[in-house]
């Protein structure tokens, strides 16, 4: 399905060439679900599956309540800054690692959601705040001001 969808969308492509692109992916998210599902057994085996479950459930409902409350306006004013090649205000930046922060806590699994309150702490937030910074500099200096749609 996948091969179908490719060569409907582009109406050629070098099979080889996006099995290397795809690869590196493929492995990420596979590492990623791994450990995801590592950390939800432990914690199922700390707390109960119920009370797992319950958890994750709860953390979803305010991953949606802070992506909505920091949610869109947030990438526009981002999206602002980098086209006119300067940094996003504090206002901006704190805004998108919160919303970050939501998407984390959407995603089921114990480790995003470590992440994902950890981030939402005034205590840390700086320092993801500083590593956003920093992303989002290398990316004006290198030419790519976009985080993920070109206009």
């Amino acid at each position: 399905p996948v091969m179908l969808w490719l060569l409907l969308l582009f109406g050629s492509f070098n099979f080889l060439q996006v099995l290397k692109m795809s690869l590196p992916v493929m492995a990420f998210f596979a590492l990623g679900t791994g450990v995801e599902l590592y950390g939800l057994k432990f914690v199922s085996d700390s707390i109960s599956i119920l009370n797992t479950v319950s958890l994750v459930m709860l953390t979803f409902l305010i991953g949606i309540v802070i992506s909505q409350s920091y949610g869109k306006e947030v990438f526009e004013k981002m999206q602002r800054h980098l086209k006119s090649r300067e940094a996003p205000g504090d206002e901006a930046l704190n805004g998108a690692v919160m919303g970050v922060a939501g998407m984390l806590l959407i995603t089921p699994g114990a480790v995003t959601d470590i992440i994902g309150i950890l981030i939402m702490i005034p205590l840390t937030r700086g320092m993801f705040k500083q590593i956003a910074l920093n992303v989002t500099k290398n990316r004006i200096q290198s030419g790519q001001p976009y985080f993920f749609f070109k206009d």
